[in-house]
């Protein structure tokens, strides 16, 4: 479901009206709903890779925050008898275990990244290789199902169970909260990528019809608009025209195409932002700026 296309807009326009129509104490679980229906509407076959991903997460966090509960409590009560040394030891046994279950969760999930985005590129580099050799052998690419968003995702929940080892964050018990930092929609295909502490507070709490932050919002979904259709598709003409017949143009003409198409990605990219940022401004949720 591109951006800019009508469905979208109808999609961003259904979820706000029912968003502030709603008890308030329903506003996230409706995003966790309307969330997993933006991902569904993609592709269903998507949820299962974004699902064992939010619970393998939340496993390995709850395992990792058991230790350290364990810890505190044994290193409490017997407080008199330990000495430091022992203590020191008892402690770096734990952190032994936690780290073990932390390199569990990393490559697991980073390795399906890595299955589903890579495979078939070390296959065509392969192939060239053989090729280059003047080997005629030549290995199949395998049909896999690329998830949308699974970059950033997959970070995302990396970068929170990090966080959670390094005891910065503490662990959600709730399995539908967690589920709703890894799938929070406006952010799930172009970022940016969040840090739970950083998002967790609004993305939970209860909020309110805020006039003046809701139009800022629309302001800013309107200018991402207008920087992405207006801006970097009318530079978009310029570049493939250029590029396209570019022995038939002389130099500059192609330095001002280059120019132009360094411009039209950042607007292009820039735009996406600014419609995810303002799309979660307008629901009274904070993302990071990246620009």
């Amino acid at each position: 479901m591109l951006f800019t296309s009508y469905s979208f807009i109808g999609f961003i326009t259904v979820v706000f009206l029912l968003y502030y129509l709603i008890p308030k104490r329903c506003q996230w679980p409706f995003l966790l709903a309307a969330s997993y229906t933006f991902y569904y509407i993609a592709s269903p076959s998507y949820l299962i890779f974004i699902g064992v991903t939010t619970v393998s997460t939340y496993v390995v966090s709850l395992r990792l925050d058991a230790l350290k509960e364990t810890q505190d409590a044994y290193i409490k009560s017997h407080k008199e008898t330990l000495s430091r040394e022992e203590k020191k030891a008892y402690k770096a046994s734990v952190k032994k275990k936690q780290w073990r279950w932390l390199l569990l969760c990393l490559f697991f999930n980073l390795g399906i990244l890595a299955v589903l985005k890579y495979t078939n590129f070390m296959i065509a580099n392969f192939n060239g290789i053989l090729h280059a050799l003047g080997n005629g052998g030549q290995i199949s690419f395998i049909d896999l199902v690329l998830p949308m968003g699974i970059s950033f995702y997959t970070f995302q929940t990396m970068g929170y169970i990090i966080d959670v080892y390094r005891g910065t964050c503490p662990a959600q018990k709730n399995l539908f909260k967690l589920a709703l930092f890894v799938s929070f929609f406006p952010q799930l295909v172009q970022g940016p990528i969040s840090r739970y502490n950083d998002l967790s507070n609004s993305l939970y709490e209860r909020h309110d019809f805020d006039t003046k932050s809701i139009s800022y919002g629309l302001y800013r979904i309107l200018w991402g608009f207008f920087k992405k259709l207006v801006i970097a598709e009318r530079l978009g003409v310029l570049v493939n025209t250029v590029y396209g017949d570019y022995e038939g143009y002389p130099g500059a003409y192609i330095w001002v195409a280059t120019a132009c198409y360094a411009f039209q990605l950042y607007t292009d990219f820039s735009g996406c932002m600014d419609i995810v940022l303002g799309l979660s401004e307008s629901l009274g949720i904070m993302l990071p700026e990246n620009f």
